[in-house]
């Protein structure tokens, strides 16, 4: 195999093996949706990789050469193997994603359940734990049924359908005022409760039977005690000497369901413990989601694989087949390499990227999750919207940039325009007679807005959510004039003619792309919007760990590898310090402000 024909695209393939089949641009340009030119250039490319002829060309019929025949027996077997590669894969990965749905008894878990939901996220990030409160017969009747797949109740025996594993043991104390004479014991006996008022949960919290048949044992009577179904309601009548309370937990949890000071727990004796088990379906096969979910919440230290439980989220804010999803997964292989642990992606879409930056905010800041922001909403979110749903100043952790993507100015292959100066003329001309794109809620939005006040221009303009459904419409000839990031898929467009760059929308000239000129050149010296992504954590990352994780970010994105991706897809690494960045982010929110009319 060349050096060449290591940059064979998949897509190449399918072009080359739907021409064979078809016998046609036209049709295996419909078939995989591309434009008939980009079908011919895909080959073209095709053809130059492999350095052979694929296709005989006539005027009627495109027929493959005898090289292009042979190519494709095989061919059309190892992309079926593929598509069986990446079915399977994907299958798999459907396997450890999902919504677990927990039942939860009331009073049960809420002194150890939230750090288990945080273990169980932190080594299963796909995996959403859906929690439900009820009443005990509730939580054992929703797993029979199936409407829960996890059940957590109080051990008072179950019904032969379930099955439990005991998560852990809480021993009883006595909760008392501090002015009760109970206060200044270190400990009360069982028998000295037959003469108090007590405060008792009630059976819907589960383990009433357990307590009662062990208060009988000891001449106390339970059949005239406050029931409650609340902790808090519990502590509240203790609080007011409307009796004692008898509940599971201890000092430590004192301050934590107290709703004031003046409580205190004393250890009963004889000790007396309730056992809180998790329940499933008895010979009911568990799928795997819910099987990693039960494992996490059974042993949070052992219920997966050490690489598991230190797995890193890396969160890109865009689709998977956009610009910044390349940029990210590249990161994400170079990371992982430095870090030698796994670094996973979940993409997280909506609000021009505000979202994906909105989860990493209410993330653990442990370091396991990490995201991209890009200056949509770093910079313009907070110009353009009311949403506030974070502060990039006090909500986030800005760890270090991670890429500069340069924004380019394209027209559509269809558009008589082969300079800047042409294309305004011709806009000029036809003043609504052009249409532009409006992309999301960050600078591709607002650069379009500049660039017709600049050059006293006027266009429609089209809304998008994102730049791959606008760059389609361009290639097709749907939309005229867009403003783009530089990246893979612009770049393929740029390569194989389908859409014209006219312009850069930044100081200097772009990497892959440097006979054209940038908007200084072009006497539009404010038509300028930098690009790019920084990576960010929430705003509570502890100070002392930033230096680490940002020498290890530092690490990656000097890698070969990525300095080489990052070049093919039009960016360049960006090894700006946290601060740094906040600091180029102030300075853009104060320029757009003012070129916006909001300062």
């Amino acid at each position: 195999m060349t050096i060449a024909s290591q940059y064979v695209s998949l897509r190449q393939l399918r072009v080359l093996l739907s021409v064979g089949e078809t016998g046609s641009f036209s049709a295996t340009a419909n078939a995989i949706g591309l434009t008939q030119s980009a079908v011919s250039q895909s080959l073209r490319t095709l053809e130059e990789a492999l350095e052979i002829p694929l296709v005989d060309r006539t005027t009627r019929q495109v027929v493959l050469s005898d090289a292009g025949r042979r190519l494709v027996g095989p061919l059309r077997e190892a992309l079926d193997h593929l598509e069986r590669v990446l079915s399977q894969a994907k299958t798999e990965a459907s396997a450890t994603r999902g919504v677990v749905r927990l039942a939860c008894s009331q009073s049960v878990g809420g002194d150890f359940l939230p750090g288990r939901i945080t273990a169980m996220q932190r080594a299963w990030p796909d995996i959403r734990l859906q929690l439900r409160e009820q009443p005990h017969a509730d939580v054992l009747e929703g797993v029979m049924r199936g409407t829960a797949e996890l059940g957590l109740v109080v051990g008072d025996g179950l019904p032969s359908e379930l099955s439990g594993t005991a998560l852990l043991t809480e021993p009883y104390f006595v909760y008392c005022s501090l002015q009760h004479p109970f206060a200044r014991r270190s400990y009360v006996s069982a028998a000295s409760l037959r003469y108090e008022k007590l405060v008792l949960l009630d059976a819907s919290a589960g383990g009433r039977f357990q307590l009662d048949r062990f208060l009988h044992t000891h001449d106390v009577a339970t059949a005239e005690a406050q029931e409650v179904t609340q902790v808090a309601m519990a502590m509240a009548l203790v609080s007011g000497q409307v009796g004692v309370a008898v509940l599971p937990g201890g000092d430590h949890a004192t301050l934590a369901r107290a709703d004031g000071p003046g409580v205190k727990a004393i250890p009963l004796t004889p000790g007396f413990e309730r056992t809180v088990s998790l329940v499933t379906r008895r010979n009911t096969a568990l799928s795997p989601v819910v099987e990693r979910a039960a494992g996490a919440l059974v042993d949070p230290n052992g219920g997966t694989s050490t690489s598991s439980r230190q797995r890193t989220t890396l969160v890109v804010p865009f689709h998977s087949s956009g610009p910044a999803d390349r940029f990210g997964r590249s990161f994400a292989v170079a990371l992982a390499k430095v870090m030698g642990q796994p670094v996973d992606v979940e993409n997280v879409i909506g609000l021009g990227g505000v979202l994906g930056v909105h989860r990493v905010t209410r993330s653990v800041a442990d370091g396991c999750t990490i995201g991209l922001a890009g200056t949509g909403a770093t910079v313009f979110d907070r110009l353009l919207n009311q949403d506030e749903l974070f502060d990039v100043f006090s909500d986030i952790t800005c760890l270090s940039g991670l890429v500069r993507i340069p924004n380019v100015l394209l027209v559509g292959k269809h558009v008589a325009a082969s300079t800047l100066a042409e294309l305004i003329a011709q806009v000029r001309l036809r003043p609504d007679g052009f249409t532009t794109a409006a992309i999301a809620r960050g600078p591709l939005a607002v650069l379009p807005e500049l660039f017709q006040k600049r050059t006293e221009t006027r266009m429609l303009s089209r809304h998008y959510d994102g730049l791959v459904p606008a760059m389609v419409d361009l290639v097709r000839g749907r939309l005229d004039v867009l403003f783009a990031e530089v990246g893979g898929s612009v770049m393929d467009a740029i390569r194989s003619h389908a859409v014209q760059p006219l312009m850069i929308a930044g100081h200097d000239r772009a990497h892959g792309l440097p006979d054209v000129p940038t908007a200084p050149e072009c006497g539009l010296p404010d038509v300028v919007a930098d690009g790019g992504y920084c990576v960010v954590a929430p705003a509570s990352f502890p100070a002392s760990r930033q230096k680490a994780l940002q020498a290890q970010i530092h690490a990656a994105l000097r890698s070969p590898a990525i300095v080489e991706g990052f070049l093919s897809q039009g960016g360049t690494p960006d090894l700006r310090t946290g601060a740094e960045y906040i600091a180029y982010v102030r300075h853009e929110q104060e320029r757009w402000a003012a070129l916006l009319g909001k300062a």
